[in-house]
């Protein structure tokens, strides 16, 4: 059996780590010296479909294999680790479970906005008491009128310093059952807290999201009520 890449991986290669080598390596001692996000060489990447690897092109994405991610996010992270966090999580943990679990409505109204990179996505699961077990979560979701308030804080949020979509993991305070709601970051309530400095991660804004008495629609519920540890293991998986 032949593993070697096929002509369509290589050329995925070859594009990736010209641009990593080209765009990204002249900077990647400053970027993380200091601890600063990239925005000019993000405004490069957005037009290349980074931030919508394998999302359909019906909604701006690029539509890639599994394979050819892989191997994007492999190169980019060669030349920094940071920014290869940044697509991987945004990808994987952001905009996948939407295009899973989403309905067409949330699909139209999150999905082109994050695959085109205007919104930066983050997956918030771990806690300061809970790490990122799932089972120890404290992050409440209070199902009031038509609609639920969250109330709980996230830590060690990758992307969170610069993010615009948000999947929040939290229990019901009636049965501590788990769901999972989209939060945009202009929503009253919803606040970053202090950059983490992380070694040979700092251009990552990795951070704590502050959510407090934060306010969504009942049409920001991803997938049904009760099925956020489904959710959450099927996005950590990718």
């Amino acid at each position: 059996m032949d593993f070697n890449p096929c002509m369509k991986h290589q050329l995925v290669r070859k594009t990736v780590r010209e641009f990593a080598e080209n765009e990204i390596r002249p900077f990647v001692g400053e970027l993380d010296r200091e601890a600063r996000f990239p925005h000019d060489i993000v405004d490069k990447m957005k037009p290349l479909n980074y931030f919508g690897l394998q999302a359909p092109q019906e909604f701006g994405g690029a539509g890639l294999d599994t394979i050819s991610y892989a191997i994007a996010v492999e190169e980019v992270s060669r030349v920094s680790a940071a920014i290869g966090l940044c697509i991987t999580v945004h990808n994987s943990v952001g905009v996948y479970p939407i295009l899973k679990y989403g309905t067409k409505k949330q699909k139209k109204r999150f999905v082109p906005a994050m695959a085109a990179g205007d919104s930066i996505g983050a997956f918030c699961l771990t806690e300061a008491n809970a790490g990122s077990d799932a089972g120890g979560v404290e992050t409440s979701a209070l199902e009031q009128g038509d609609g639920f308030v969250i109330n709980g804080t996230k830590i060690f949020v990758t992307n969170g310093g610069i993010c615009g979509t948000v999947l929040v993991f939290a229990v019901s305070q009636e049965d501590r059952s788990a769901s999972v709601f989209i939060v945009e970051k202009d929503r009253p309530g919803f606040s970053v807290g202090e950059i983490e400095d992380l070694c040979g991660m700092r251009a990552n804004p990795v951070s704590s999201l502050f959510f407090e008495d934060c306010r969504v629609p009942r049409e920001n519920l991803l997938g049904t009520k009760g099925q956020g540890l489904k959710i959450g293991l099927t996005a950590l998986d990718t």
